[in-house]
């Protein structure tokens, strides 16, 4: 009796065992193959984001709960519900197409047409019709830093909000010229865009402008105010400028080659440049170095201008891989990107970011 209980033991310590170095094994595998299912290739080392239209309904009620809507009644609910359903498919597409590390999502954004979007951007870029005539700026020949950023020199104002006004032109131009001086004077100093949006007669206020028009309208009227003398309203007013308190005067604008690369060195020696782009991909932007396929973000599609503040390259010795990428400042409020900056891949005119790029001359 006493032996059987003995082998019956035995045997039952044998089944732990056994069953212990299988669970091991499994876990092994499963983590193995999570490895190979998950990170073959730069682009899917996480699993590219993607909406569930079937569950749109509870999106859509979270999305309202985290951005304070309130819809005037159920037809505009509806209609806007509607709208985002479709915008989720927009950002299935970009997620599924992305080349670098981006991921998109649910913005502020979601729930409006691309009509509608268009008024956070205001760039009156006309590729057939564009020619404004300025000098093309001088490239340094200097050797080019693997990576640069002026944010990090005290030359770099805060992320502004240009709000539902078309005044993107605006803040880059302002931008610009706020880096510019503060690098020429050694003081970091904030300039107003309300009194371009106002007294600029050669650009269309919230309705649109260029870079290069807004470089011209200061030298004619005669330079800035700063921010706090001339403070942003979001909508066009009657011109007010004091020309007793302009801080800053610019004597017209350079552009650039379309070469990323005589940007980037350009930029190092100078300051921020500004630039246009084709916005399509920020509209869901959440983070990460974006890339997107060409027919999501076509060059040639410029409708945002922006500030490129500096540069550098993410790593990914386990992929053999870099991505060389611009860090572009914003003008949509902090609570946008990544703290109101966009990083775009660098070298591939990736949405058109050497399209037309340019930067005031200071007196």
């Amino acid at each position: 009796m006493k032996s059987h209980l003995i082998l019956l033991l035995i045997v039952a310590m044998f089944f732990v065992v056994t069953k212990s170095e299988d669970v091991t094994k499994t876990k092994q595998h499963s983590q193995h193959n999570h490895n190979i299912d998950g990170d073959h290739s730069l682009r899917n080392k996480r699993s590219p984001k993607k909406y569930n239209l079937k569950k749109s309904e509870h999106l859509f009620e979270k999305f309202q709960k985290k951005f304070y809507r309130n819809y005037e009644n159920e037809f505009e609910k509806q209609k806007r519900y509607q709208i985002f359903k479709s915008n989720l498919l927009k950002i299935n597409q970009l997620n599924k197409r992305e080349q670098g590390t981006a991921k998109y999502g649910l913005t502020e954004f979601a729930d409006m047409t691309t009509t509608e979007y268009k008024m956070r951007t205001g760039l009156l870029y006309d590729p057939d019709n564009n020619d404004i005539g300025n000098p093309i700026a001088n490239i340094p020949n200097i050797d080019l830093p693997k990576e640069f950023d002026w944010r990090t020199k005290n030359v770099i104002t805060e992320v502004k909000d240009q709000g539902t006004c078309g005044s993107c032109w605006a803040f880059s131009t302002v931008g610009n010229i706020e880096g510019l001086h503060a690098i020429k004077a050694g003081q970091l100093e904030e300039y107003s865009e309300q009194e371009l949006v106002d007294c600029d007669t050669l650009d269309k206020g919230c309705q649109g402008g260029l870079m290069d028009n807004a470089y011209k309208a200061i030298d004619q009227l005669g330079g800035l105010e700063l921010e706090s003398e001339y403070p942003y309203e979001a909508h066009k007013d009657k011109c007010s400028i004091d020309k007793s308190k302009i801080r800053v005067k610019v004597k017209g604008g350079i552009d650039f080659p379309k070469n990323e690369t005589a940007m980037a060195l350009w930029l190092v020696k100078n300051g921020p440049i500004s630039i246009g782009l084709n916005a399509n991909a920020m509209m869901f932007y959440k983070g990460g170095i974006s890339h997107p396929w060409k027919l999501l973000c076509r060059p040639g599609a410029i409708d945002h201008g922006v500030l490129i503040v500096g540069f550098g390259v993410a790593e990914f010795p386990v992929y053999n891989k870099t991505l060389p990428y611009w860090i572009i400042k914003n003008s949509w409020g902090k609570n946008w990107g990544e703290q109101g900056y966009y990083r775009i891949y660098r070298g591939t005119n990736a949405c058109g970011v050497s399209e037309m790029a340019s930067s005031a001359v200071l007196e």
